[in-house]
């Protein structure tokens, strides 16, 4: 169970430079096919972070097509995580721990962020068996520590209604949408970020899917996944997945332009999803990571929705598989 105080910084007297808190905070317009991200890495041993602002309204397989980007990893890191202001404009303040927040950013170009986040649940502890079934048996994704050894580590997963607005170059779009944030704390070493998919999916307020996918790109077809921690929440319940998963992905080089998915619930309740590509672009949340973050359109039967969607690739484990010397061949497309 996630508590207010845990907004907070986690940090115990031990910790060094690789002690991460981070917010990832998705803030999307469907009907405009407009996503802007918001990233905030904190490293509090060291007193600095990093933050990352970027909107999107096309599909490209590069950053240089991004409508607004903003990047700064040398910052004060705030006293409180819970109420921070950053010198590129930013600004992230718990109004109601755990679950509410509110969000302000004014960039360059006439880029602004204007908007408050409210859970529609409470937030969903990876590490909370009552949350995730398979808590404390899986390996933690977003912390480099040993499942069998005691921890004090967290990620939460929160699926919210963000209401306010977003200027573009001088343009203001209403936002009215719902998608799901993070919270994380602990470990973490830039350079063995792992392999995984981050999926969410919306229907509805009364109908949303997020999961945590570890991957492995080198086995074929539906081997390469398995889902760790996620769940649906339906008409104001939440029921956490179990590891019953049926994954497949389609790509264009590092591009994800498409996913089929089949989950079961706590319930026993099997759904069938799938997802192409509507717009996106390559993000490195660490220089060693290349995250294709992409916003999907989604169906489930009769019914149409939106989700996020983050291939996250290691960039280690790319060069061990497509690193060249001068005289080797250049693949034309990589999948």
């Amino acid at each position: 169970m996630i508590t207010a105080e845990q907004i907070d910084y986690q940090n115990p007297p031990d910790a060094d430079h690789n002690w991460v808190e981070t917010y990832l905070i998705p803030i999307v317009i469907p009907e405009e096919h407009i996503y802007a991200l918001v990233y905030v890495c904190a490293r509090p041993a060291m007193g600095v972070m990093s933050n990352q602002i970027m909107v999107c309204g096309a599909l490209s397989d590069n950053r240089s097509d991004l409508l607004h980007y903003n990047d700064n990893q040398h910052l004060p890191a705030p006293k409180k995580f819970s109420e921070l202001t950053s010198p590129i404009g930013l600004s992230i303040r718990a109004t109601s721990a755990p679950r509410n927040f509110r969000i302000d950013y004014e960039g360059f170009d006439g880029t602004e962020i204007h908007v408050d986040w409210e859970g529609l649940m409470d937030p969903f502890d990876i590490h909370d068996p009552a949350h995730s079934p398979q808590a404390g048996r899986v390996e933690d994704m977003h912390a480099d520590i040993d499942t069998r050894k005691k921890h004090l580590a967290g990620h939460f997963d929160l699926t919210g209604r963000a209401t306010g607005t977003l200027t573009v170059r001088g343009k203001t779009f209403k936002v009215d949408s719902i998608e799901r944030m993070d919270h994380s704390w602990g470990p973490r070493d830039p350079m063995v970020i792992k392999n995984m998919y981050i999926v969410s999916a919306t229907f509805g307020e009364d109908l949303a899917f997020h999961m945590i996918c570890p991957w492995n790109p080198d086995l074929k077809g539906a081997e390469q996944f398995k889902l760790t921690h996620g769940y649906v929440l339906q008409d104001g319940k939440v029921y956490g997945l179990t590891s019953e998963v049926t994954m497949t992905s389609n790509h264009h080089g590092l591009m994800c332009t498409g996913l089929q998915m089949t989950v079961k619930d706590t319930r026993g309740e099997v759904f069938h999803l799938r997802a192409t590509a509507d717009i996106g672009a390559p993000w490195s949340p660490y220089p060693s990571a290349i995250t294709f973050n992409s916003m999907m359109r989604w169906s489930l039967g009769e019914r149409e929705g939106y989700g996020v969607v983050l291939p996250n690739y290691n960039l280690p484990y790319l060069n061990q598989r497509r690193g060249r010397f001068y005289t080797d061949p250049s693949p034309t497309v990589w999948v």
